[in-house]
């Protein structure tokens, strides 16, 4: 079996049966079964004694510690200066806590900023390579591209790279440019949701809970060339990236960014009602958000083997 048929199979598993390990009532986060299912099937199979488990966007540990879990004589690794979701400053002694009350002796935490740890991530990794690499970090283009750059020269020759939230049309964008200039990487699955799970209700959130969560994109490295190519479903639009130069060329651009929270939050801007109006399933935290995943929701594929 190549290795590019251990992680179909292991992805197959989870579409088929969800996570192996439920989390325990010690773990609380934000992901679906079928993704931490995903994790954890990865780590019991593919990861050896030269290889570990990385993950960037730790968040309250729940795949990084449910993931771990199933493979205790494995090494796994967080990357996290909890600099977001984590108002009173809890995130990391949670995750702490969690590690010790679920006796976890193979996890480690880097409380860094992803990029000044990625750029010596040598000095984390003890000799060994990155099997399987989970991005959960920052989302915006450049973080996300930067997450898949930076990587490359610690992944070993057989890696597996996971990247939530890939619901988001600009997270796919990352990783389609990725994928293009780096033809040894070969996407293997994506599988979406209609929009972010905060904004899902009734049966659709369940799903999403039950399923992949935000969207999901799992790339391989495909060193035998046995994967035909595809690409995640990105808009060809120039305009719409190109127009981020306004807002990084503008005098002040904290105070742009601040405006629009305010603007948001009073609603003060008339054109906030009609962005809501076709979007009144989002109640959540993210009401004025969107992926744009809708279109490709619930059609999971899969890379096909070159003939």
């Amino acid at each position: 079996m190549t290795f590019v048929d251990q992680v179909t199979q292991c992805i197959q598993a989870s579409e088929s049966d969800g996570s192996i390990m439920e989390r325990t009532e010690v773990l609380s986060g934000y992901s679906g079964k079928k993704l931490y299912g995903t994790l954890q099937r990865l780590a019991k199979e593919i990861l050896t004694e030269d290889t570990c488990y990385l993950e960037v966007g730790v968040y309250q540990g729940l795949t990084l510690l449910s993931t771990a879990m199933v493979a205790p004589e494995r090494t796994f690794i967080g990357i996290d200066n909890f600099a977001f979701f984590d108002p009173e400053g809890k995130n990391k002694g949670i995750v702490e806590a969690r590690t010790q009350t679920l006796g976890l002796t193979n996890t480690k935490l880097v409380n860094m900023d992803y990029e000044d740890a990625l750029e010596q991530l040598d000095k984390h990794l003890d000799g060994k390579k990155v099997g399987i690499y989970f991005i959960d970090g920052p989302h915006d283009y450049r973080s996300q591209l930067m997450c898949l750059q930076l990587i490359q020269p610690y992944l070993s020759d057989d890696a597996v790279i996971l990247v939530d939230d890939s619901n988001y049309r600009h997270v796919r964008q990352a990783n389609r440019d990725f994928l293009f200039t780096n033809p040894s990487f070969k996407l293997i699955f994506e599988s979406y949701t209609p929009a972010h799970p905060m904004n899902l209700r009734g049966e659709e959130k369940t799903a999403a809970l039950e399923g992949w969560w935000d969207g999901i994109n799992i790339i391989v490295k495909d060193s035998k060339d046995e994967l035909e190519r595809i690409y995640p479903p990105t808009l060809r639009s120039r305009k719409l990236y190109e127009n981020e130069h306004l807002l990084q060329a503008a005098q002040y651009p904290e105070q742009i960014l601040l405006a629009w929270e305010v603007i948001k939050k009073f609603r003060l801007f008339p054109i906030l009602n009609l962005i809501r109006k076709p979007s009144k399933i989002f109640t959540g935290r993210f009401k004025n958000a969107n992926t744009y995943s809708e279109e490709f929701a619930n059609q999971p594929r899969f890379a096909q083997k070159r003939s």
